[in-house]
């Protein structure tokens, strides 16, 4: 669903095609330790951890479609100096296996988190923040293990997300109307079309589709590299799961944690109202609405979002300051 519209159109109008690859962060950040988590089919994924081993509170980030973790570079950097980050590749993405296509599902992924958190934290309390895709995946581990809801997880953050199934605008129609055959088709088409006007093209669309106006050049070249560097097949994979995609009867569970929804009013890809519609769901969510921000609202304000995850870290996060 993330960029689904982008990613899906770049696929099938251009075939751009890339080699598997790290897209370096735009901040740095040294990890402590990485892991190579086994999810429970047996595919192995990528995970780092920054920030102090010993700190009061870990938080977990989830990243979306088509990216890579690099995607919450300003948030780890900026989390590591009050808690414990795990950052992960969800499968198929980053430095992540691929892992069977019949394991591409949000159910998956939300077992995929489960192998995260008991590899990789060693009880709580846990912070879980998701964006776009990876918002999903937190819902499918609170509809999978709801006793996890408390302790060790005390907050979650749903940014850019959605409870509901996605079937919405006419790229994303498209998408689905092509399929993972076509993608997977295209994947293995030889050569790399990514030159002249067809890139800028791409380039256009990434930054439509991805910030609320005109973007910063970096950044809109950082958001590009991370969803040329996921697989074709990879896109075509997941790209059934998300009509089939209902947590809203799983999101009840978050009221028994803090709970911050965050949405970009300029949002293409997931509008605001399906960040209403989860704030209104759960008693517990407090929704921020970013005025000025489209979907890849991490890069775009890092500022505000940093800020309100380090909130909802609340006394934890502050023992790191006091």
């Amino acid at each position: 669903m993330h960029y689904l519209g982008a990613a899906a159109l770049r696929a099938a109008t251009w075939g751009l095609v890339r080699g598997r690859e790290r897209v370096a962060p735009l901040v740095p950040v040294c990890p402590s330790r990485s892991y190579q988590v086994i999810a429970d089919d047996g595919t192995e994924l990528y995970a780092e951890a920054s920030g102090d081993p010993a700190a009061p509170v870990t938080y977990v980030l989830c990243h979306g479609y088509a990216l890579t973790s690099a995607s919450w570079c300003f948030q780890r950097a900026a989390l590591s100096a009050h808690a414990r980050v795990v950052t992960w590749d969800q499968r198929g993405h980053g430095r992540s296996a691929r892992g069977p296509a019949t394991n591409a599902t949000i159910d998956q992924l939300g077992r995929d988190l489960l192998s995260v958190l008991e590899q990789t934290c060693q009880g709580g309390p846990v912070v879980l923040a998701g964006h776009s895709m990876g918002g999903m995946t937190v819902m499918a581990l609170a509809e999978a293990r709801p006793d996890l809801f408390g302790d060790p997880v005390t907050a979650v953050a749903l940014l850019a997300t959605t409870a509901a199934p996605v079937a919405r605008d006419p790229l994303q129609g498209l998408a689905h109307r092509l399929g993972p055959a076509a993608l997977a088709g295209l994947s293995r088409v030889p050569g790399v079309l990514r030159v002249g006007p067809v890139r800028e093209l791409t380039r256009s669309l990434v930054s439509w589709h991805g910030f609320s106006g005109a973007a910063d050049a970096g950044l809109t070249d950082f958001l590009l590299e991370m969803i040329e560097s996921v697989p074709l097949e990879v896109l075509g994979d997941f790209l059934p799961c998300f009509r089939q995609h209902d947590k809203r009867a799983a999101l009840s569970v978050l009221g028994n944690v803090d709970c911050l929804v965050m949405a970009g009013a300029a949002d293409t890809i997931t509008p605001c109202g399906e960040s209403e519609m989860i704030a209104a769901a759960v008693p517990s969510a407090r929704l921020v609405v970013l005025p000025s921000a489209g979907h890849a609202f991490l890069l775009e304000q890092p500022g505000e979002v940093n800020a309100q995850l380090l909130r909802l870290g609340g006394d934890f996060a502050r023992l790191r300051t006091a």
